[in-house]
């Protein structure tokens, strides 16, 4: 069976797919690629199903041999990555190959967080109810127990062949700007915070903390003269179901937005949730990176989430 080696080890590989759902009741995180538009393109470009699994890097530093020869494509923020062996470039968001005992380097990539690796076949992983998503905090998926991959692992890779690869249209690369406009779609608490707290959230340009991670994305407010008193929040809630993207207001006034390896229940106010078409976005934010929230229509973003669905096969 064919396979690809880890041989330098980032502690922030992973396997990841679109996630694992009506796991919640068990107190089962989603998890799932942060960015799923790089996730499902990925195996679209290869011929795959989007159910798929893809490996999920962070800020590249990855090197890997190949075991047999293999077809992949990488999405997601670009690594700069190149054939160790042959010295050439690898293009990001296009199928390449490897044969047998060549090696791929990934660099760290400019702007954007996660890359996204995927291979024709698709990697053989066992799944765990449902999904082959690695959930730190639930210590489940891949071979560790919810950690990361290591230096040393063998990734096997199913051998059913796979000749359905695709282009990607450069139009539809996506741009990872350091700065971007989040749709926000109103909450069901929204109209019961105070109007002064709504319009300063709205207002405000927000960093990207470092103690960003994958259960949520923490900003900061790069305003330094607001009254403490009116950056309060109402009190905190009876602990309800929260979803991914959504946009918790805790005691300090600094939004949290949640993201796939979320707990399961939150008890602070949300001012709303990030639409569907913008999460992909938010997964490839970066500390340092600024956001600012703006207001849309929860009609139109059905519409988009569901032409995403149609278009990749969810």
């Amino acid at each position: 069976m064919p396979e690809l080696v880890i041989v330098n080890q980032n502690h922030h590989v992973t396997f990841q797919d679109i996630g694992r759902y009506h796991c919640a009741r068990y107190g089962l995180s989603q998890g799932g690629a942060a960015d799923l538009l790089a996730h499902c393109w990925g195996q679209k470009l290869l011929g795959n199903s989007v159910h798929a699994t893809s490996l999920e890097i962070l800020l590249g530093r990855v090197k890997l041999r190949a075991n047999g020869d293999l077809m992949l494509v990488l999405t997601g923020a670009d690594c700069n990555a190149f054939n160790a062996t042959t010295g050439s470039h690898i293009a990001p968001w296009q199928p390449f190959s490897l044969t047998n005992g060549e090696e791929i380097h990934l660099r760290i990539p400019k702007s954007g967080l996660r890359s996204y690796l995927s291979v024709a076949g698709g990697f053989d992983v066992v799944p765990f109810m449902g999904s082959t998503s690695t959930v730190e905090r639930n210590h489940i998926g891949g071979p560790h127990q919810g950690l990361a991959l290591q230096l040393g692992d063998r990734l096997a890779i199913s051998p059913e062949p796979n000749n359905s690869l695709a282009v990607m249209p450069t139009s539809a690369i996506p741009i990872y700007a350091h700065h971007q406009e989040l749709r926000l779609i109103p909450a069901f608490q929204y109209s019961k915070l105070p109007q002064h707290l709504i319009d300063k959230v709205l207002a405000t340009t927000y960093r990207v903390t470092p103690n960003s991670n994958r259960m949520g994305v923490r900003l900061e407010s790069l305003e330094h003269d607001e009254r403490p008193d009116e950056a309060q929040p109402l009190g905190s809630l009876i602990s309800e179901g929260i979803v991914c993207g959504a946009v918790q207001l805790p005691p300090d006034g600094d939004p949290i937005i949640m993201l796939q390896d979320r707990q399961t229940l939150g008890g602070y106010n949300k001012l709303g949730t990030i639409a569907f078409r913008d999460l992909p976005t938010l997964g490839q934010m970066r500390p340092g990176d600024t956001l600012r929230f703006v207001l849309t229509d929860l009609e139109i973003e059905r519409v988009k989430q569901r032409a995403f669905y149609h278009y990749f096969g969810l």
